[in-house]
């Protein structure tokens, strides 16, 4: 019994549990050792997690169960599996996949010795371990401790290694001297996290962009290390950088943003040598107006009450109104302002009783009740007596946008959808002007930071013997949406961009597209070829103008977008 309870420390030769028979430590942790082990059960390597018990504290237990529970739930090539979890005479065990590999914290020093990294050895490990964190992110988890001693590279991958505790090692935290209260490594961690504490995935996004900081510059960061402050090659010693593109090290920058909301989530970052692969829309990971899983078929043979519902995405007037849901639970809905319909919509332009929406055979079908502003669809300019709505298209009524989505008021997508609409105009897709003046001055910074060109390509669209101060007729407004919507396309295809345009809407009929990288006579002629093949969308009636400027550091940014 004394045995058992004592048992000899463990060695290369120690056999645990009569099956796992310990070849070598990789290395000591706050709360246990690391070994590699061969399970003679499955005849396979694996790795053992080893709870001391002088290390152990109480719900030590069930932090281990959650361990196993969260690591499976990712199921991830980039993030290290956990097989098992059981009591062994040293400690509860986690049996986890062994990785044969070093440390990204070796592998840096290595390649350092070497002269640093090539481009494309930097891709493959920023783009694996990005993946990863996104797998983590998209089961809403968090890291926690996102550093390069947690980063397993092998011959053919990068895996995260160690996530989703943050609790665990806050508790762990508080009982280490000098160490932070709510765990973590404080050279990685972002500013407010310093401050306030409590990691978040916006933290994990900064602790990403400080560990290829640490890949570019082959040193360790300082905690509270401020990247951003000094220009970019006055810290890095090595050629890394120069081999990539404009959208990959824009990336890391913005991650290492000191507003969380400018640092881009982990599942949209790219990097890739853009010369290689196709300028597809389809491969930009840009945010959108999501409209909710598609129907199933039990869906779609019988009308069942709620599955679906309308959601206004814009409104001229109501400017409250954007994110609102309209359930449909009928087979026929009344929309209009007046107060007996069965949608109510708040909006100036919108009929008292302007249309009416019948389920047919999965699919919904508008009819326009003669209203005075009318009834438009998708890419038309003439109004419609009635359409056909499939699942996520939009319909117009007047000036109010509606979206035919698969989710109810109070869910998650709903949050989504309004978190989305607060940022962006719901007629164009473009940033609010707020947000834009927030996001071109984070390219200015870049732009300063890099000694990188940036420019301002300005829309104007416009009729004959109009001020731009004007309301824009609902012919002006459908003009907008298209062209704006196409200007971005063109200009991101152009400058074979990897990640979308900053654009914003400045005004009624005028937007904005930063363009970083091309000189002031190249920006140009981008904007020549983008506004001639747009010209062919407008309305005879309706022109586009546009005009380019350099952008200047020592230019404020509300001076640019007011033209």
């Amino acid at each position: 019994m004394q045995q058992q309870q004592n048992p000899p420390p463990l060695a290369p030769g120690s056999i645990v549990n009569e099956r796992y028979e310990i070849r070598q430590s990789l290395g000591k942790g706050g709360m246990g050792e690391v070994f590699l082990a061969y399970d003679r059960s499955t005849q396979e390597p694996v790795g053992l997690k080893v709870v001391r018990e002088e290390s152990r504290m109480p719900g030590d237990d069930e932090a281990l169960r959650q361990e196993l529970l969260l690591a499976r739930s990712v199921g991830h090539p980039n993030v290290c599996r956990v097989h098992d979890l059981a009591p062994s005479p040293w400690g509860p065990l986690l049996v986890m996949e062994h990785i044969n590999g070093q440390t990204l914290h070796t592998h840096i020093r290595r390649r350092k010795a070497q002269g640093g990294y090539s481009g494309d050895e930097f891709r493959k490990i920023a783009s694996e371990v990005a993946a990863g964190l996104a797998a983590i992110h998209a089961q809403g988890l968090v890291h926690g401790d996102l550093k390069p001693g947690n980063v397993m590279v092998t011959k053919d991958r990068a895996i995260i290694l160690d996530f989703g505790f943050a609790q665990e090692r806050a508790r762990m935290g508080a009982r280490r001297p000098g160490a932070p209260p709510d765990g973590g490594t404080p050279n990685y961690m972002s500013p407010e996290r310093l401050r306030s504490g409590g990691a978040s995935p916006e933290d994990d996004l900064y602790a990403l962009g400080m560990t290829l900081w640490e890949m570019w510059t082959c040193r360790v960061p300082e905690p509270g290390y401020k990247a951003r402050l000094k220009s970019m090659r006055s810290q890095i010693m090595f050629d890394v950088p120069a081999a990539l593109s404009v959208d990959e090290v824009k990336q890391v920058f913005r991650c290492l943003s000191d507003d969380p909301e400018m640092r881009p989530p982990a599942k949209r970052l790219r990097f890739f040598n853009p010369l290689q692969l196709t300028s597809s829309q389809m491969q930009i990971p840009r945010e959108r107006l999501a409209p909710g899983a598609p129907l199933g078929r039990s869906h779609t043979e019988a009308f069942q009450p709620g599955v679906q519902a309308f959601l206004v995405s814009y409104c001229t007037n109501a400017t409250d109104a954007p994110g609102t849901i309209f359930p449909l639970s009928r087979p026929a809905v009344t929309i209009g302002r007046r107060t007996d319909q069965d949608i109510v919509l708040p909006e100036a332009t919108v009929s008292g009783a302007h249309a009416v929406a019948r389920w047919q055979a999965g699919s919904w079908v508008l009819e326009d009740l003669g209203s005075t502003n009318g009834t438009y669809a998708e890419h038309s300019y003439d109004r419609k007596k009635r359409l056909s709505l499939l699942h996520g298209a939009e319909v117009q009524l007047g000036e109010c946008r509606l979206k035919l989505v698969s989710f109810s008021p109070g869910s998650v997508q709903q949050d989504r959808a309004r978190d989305y609409l607060q940022r962006h105009d719901g007629l164009t897709g473009l940033l609010h002007r707020e947000q834009f003046i927030r996001s071109l001055a984070e390219e200015t910074s870049y732009a300063r930071w890099t000694s990188t060109a940036l420019s301002l390509a300005r829309y104007h669209i416009r009729g004959p013997s109009r001020s731009s101060d004007e309301r824009p007729t609902i012919l002006e407004m459908l003009a907008l949406r298209r062209v704006a919507q196409r200007v971005v396309e063109l200009t991101e295809m152009m400058m074979i961009s990897m990640v979308p345009a900053v654009a914003g809407r400045t005004a009624h009929l005028k937007f904005g597209v930063a363009m970083l990288g091309p000189g002031t006579e190249e920006a140009r002629h981008i904007v020549e070829q983008v506004v001639a093949q747009v010209q062919g969308l407008m309305p005879d009636s309706l022109d586009v103008v546009a005009s380019v400027v350099q952008v200047s550091t020592e230019m404020r940014v509300e001076q640019l977008v007011d033209f």
